[in-house]
């Protein structure tokens, strides 16, 4: 059941989460791989030009 009256969003910890690393593959085949995903969103931006695609890759359940 879902609840339609759910207004907001609680955070249960505070430690940073993310079990994922990204690889930013350029049109020209050469990729950098970010750990962090406003990092790999800064630099998508500045290089968006020359950006192929974004893969996301499972860092094996790193999390917490």
């Amino acid at each position: 059941m879902i609840d339609n009256d759910l207004k907001e969003f609680k955070l249960t910890c505070e430690k940073p989460y993310d079990k994922h690393k990204y690889k930013l593959i350029f049109k020209n085949g050469k990729a950098v791989i970010f750990e962090d995903y406003e990092l790999l969103r800064y630099h998508w931006y500045q290089w968006r030009g020359d950006v192929d695609k974004v893969e996301v890759i499972d860092d094996g359940g790193k999390g917490f």
